[in-house]
């Protein structure tokens, strides 16, 4: 009887450590990030003018970037959406002002130095 009652004791132990292990992964899978990468498409489009530029979606079919150069074929389109693709890895974001704002930024110190 000890033993039989050893077993399902054990047997009890058993399920309830799988029952969490699974409940532990399905926890994980929530908390994990979706990523974007999967399901992005690049598309390759013949524009009006006959030049080639692509599109970058993500998986929910949201523009995320485009060409506006255009390109004479589509391998040329393709070989620099290649090359974005390793540059941008490695990429530095760099915060940069428009002609316009860099004026009123001189202005401003002059303003300032004259004071």
């Amino acid at each position: 009887m000890k033993k039989m009652i050893g077993m399902l004791f054990l047997g009890g132990a058993f399920a309830l450590a799988a029952i969490s292990t699974e409940v532990s992964a399905q926890d994980k899978k929530k908390v994990a990030p979706k990523t974007t990468a999967s399901g992005a498409v690049i598309e390759l489009v013949e524009s009006k003018d006959g030049k080639y530029r692509f599109t970058i979606r993500d998986a929910d079919g949201k523009y995320i970037a485009g060409s506006a150069v255009g390109h004479a074929t589509e391998a040329e389109a393709k070989a620099v959406v290649e090359e974005l693709k390793t540059l941008i890895g490695g990429a530095k974001y760099v915060s940069k002002k428009s002609d316009a704002n860099k004026e009123k930024a001189k202005e401003k110190a002059n303003e300032k130095d004259s004071k």
